[in-house]
């Protein structure tokens, strides 16, 4: 069971992502956690690959990508696509940074987040002499 602060502290993050993936331009973006890593999936249809920026720094990802949609002439008739950076920000504790793995395809991008394995936490056969 989690303890009442991290608890707490789980929604706040939570929260400060949902505000943050709605109060800027954005993307929309799943977060999983699995066994030994955690994998997040960031839709960037349109996107050019060179144009996606990640930075893992002080236990925050941060994913940074520059969106050009091309003007078009004639009067606009209703206008949803934008141009510019967007930015989203995910917090993860004991990652192991060296391999951290991404990739790119069909407009989707895959970020691969290993978590670092505490021995403590791995179970160990102690054999009775």
């Amino acid at each position: 069971t989690q303890s009442r602060s991290s608890a707490a502290s789980d929604v706040y993050k939570r929260q400060e992502q949902v505000f943050n993936q709605f109060s800027t331009k954005s993307f929309p973006t799943n977060v999983y956690s699995q066994k030994n890593q955690y994998v997040l999936e960031a839709e960037l249809p349109g996107v050019k690959k060179q144009d996606i920026h990640l930075k893992y720094e002080h236990a925050t990802l941060t994913i940074k990508v520059i969106k050009q949609v091309s003007e078009q002439t004639g009067s606009v008739q209703l206008s949803e696509r934008s141009s510019g950076e967007l930015v989203r920000r995910f917090e993860f504790e004991d990652i192991n940074k060296n391999q951290i793995k991404a990739s790119y395809e069909d407009g989707v991008l895959v970020v691969i987040l290993p978590k670092k394995i505490n021995e403590e936490d791995e179970g160990t056969t102690i054999t009775v002499e």
